[in-house]
């Protein structure tokens, strides 16, 4: 079987990019006998790229960064190519993929937050993109809520659908010497909560803020860490901290990489995730992988990620996510106890498992496709 998989869009490992670099690590792993054809940009991540005699990466002459360029090539140009190298079933990891394709398609989706969000160019570019992953002969969706949520607002048929969970995030080691040299960088000192993801409203950081101002007067030395990338159009986090007079208490600081977010990890109080909206939660487990408690929202695909390793809040309710984080940073007891179920529920998660049954829906496809012929 040809298996072509859409590396196009990524220009920076982060997010579905993970996603995609862990499901590709474990399909050479696991087949051996298929053949794999890589379609990349030219910006060409090197984390994406592994040295399976199976796989055949192919640079195309596009770049994610210009975005009308980038559209026009992906919906009309790109199919010809896939057309080209003549594939039995093609893989999006992402709705970033062709309304048209050759041959039968499978897209993971991965949430519909975009949904909640004011119409922008951005915002259409999702709809559009959510709507042609809609079409792919199989979809795949990363929780059970996600899967009711695709359902429900584009009126499939279920049995199109299936869902795999992702994998525990990969930790990488860092020693005494870096562990300094990151503190150093940002700052910061223990106590502190923190926060990583992107700062939008439906992570809920405004209400976050409101919370910790409840109870930063009680606590003189306790901080909040946010980091994440900013879409400014959508939120001014540095001016809500501002409006908020946090600024000596609660730190901005942006994208991080890997080394210095296990550091951030490692070293809080707490994982705070109050999102109104999550189509899975990869940071509680990154959380609970690494002995850190959770505390996150009752809502959404949260309560099936994270289990009973955390502590469970109303997002809409500032109260209750001050007392959520006066309890989990001061019982010590609860404390304890999240961890130990934490480490218990990532048991349940491996990247192994997300790849098997991935590789089995792509043969599903094509297994359709060929009896259809």
């Amino acid at each position: 079987m040809k298996i072509g998989i859409n590396l196009l869009q990524f220009r920076e490992l982060t997010g579905i990019a993970v996603y995609t670099q862990n499901l590709l690590e474990n399909f050479g792993k696991l087949d051996k006998e298929d053949e794999f054809f890589l379609f990349t940009n030219q910006i060409d991540l090197p984390e994406l790229h592994f040295d399976f005699p199976n796989f055949h990466y192919i640079k195309l002459p596009v770049n994610p960064q210009k975005k009308f360029s980038y559209l026009f090539f992906e919906q009309i140009i790109f199919p010809f190519y896939l057309r080209r190298y003549k594939l039995d079933v093609f893989f999006s990891p992402s709705i970033f993929n062709p309304l048209f394709c050759f041959c039968k398609k499978v897209t993971t989706i991965h949430d519909c937050g975009y949904l909640y969000e004011r119409l922008n160019f951005k915002n259409l570019y999702l709809r559009f993109s959510t709507f042609a992953a809609t079409r792919s002969s199989k979809i795949i969706a990363i929780s059970n809520f996600s899967k009711k949520e695709i359902l429900n607002f584009y009126n499939l048929p279920e049995e199109k659908t299936s869902v795999i969970y992702e994998g525990v995030p990969r930790i990488i080691n860092v020693d005494e010497v870096e562990k300094e040299k990151i503190l150093k960088k940002f700052n910061i000192n223990p106590p502190y909560f923190f926060y990583i993801g992107l700062i939008v409203p439906y992570k809920n950081i405004s209400n976050l803020l409101k919370a910790f101002k409840m109870i930063e007067k009680n606590y003189s030395d306790i901080k909040l860490i946010l980091a994440g990338y900013p879409r400014l159009e959508l939120l001014n986090i540095e001016q809500l901290i501002k409006e908020l007079n946090l600024k000596e208490r609660v730190f901005f600081i942006g994208p991080i990489n890997e080394k210095e977010k296990i550091v951030l990890y490692k070293n809080s109080t707490a994982l705070i995730l109050p999102s109104f909206h999550e189509g899975f939660g990869l940071p509680v487990l990154e959380a609970q992988s690494l002995g850190v408690p959770v505390l996150t929202s009752n809502l959404t695909a949260l309560p099936e990620v994270a289990g009973e390793g955390a502590l469970y809040i109303n997002p809409y309710n500032v109260e209750e996510i001050a007392r959520g984080m006066e309890k989990i940073a001061f019982d010590e007891n609860l404390r304890m106890d999240l961890i130990e179920k934490g480490y218990e529920n990532i048991k349940r998660f491996s990247w192994e498992k997300t790849a098997q049954g991935t590789l089995k829906v792509l043969k599903e496809a094509y297994y359709e496709n060929s009896s259809s012929k």
